[in-house]
């Protein structure tokens, strides 16, 4: 048995996306309806200052590298 999810539109179900086997024209499928309420997730916070103390800068970070002097 696969599950696809989809939407009543007011006079049929329409599936959200394709489904995994191939139809035959006229072939019996079961429908199971299991209803379930679209709740929109809250945003996500910002956790800024969540990775403090997790590493170091080194002092020479905004320095030119020696790597692209030809290019200056």
């Amino acid at each position: 048995m696969k599950s696809i999810k989809g939407h009543f539109d007011g006079s049929a179900v329409v599936l959200d996306e394709p489904p995994p086997l191939t139809l035959e024209v006229g072939q019996l499928v079961r429908v199971i309806v299991d209803t379930e309420s679209v709740v929109a997730e809250p945003p996500r916070r910002s956790r800024f200052g969540f990775a403090k103390g997790m590493f170091e800068m080194r002092d020479d970070f905004n320095d030119p590298l020696d790597e692209f002097a030809e290019y200056r």
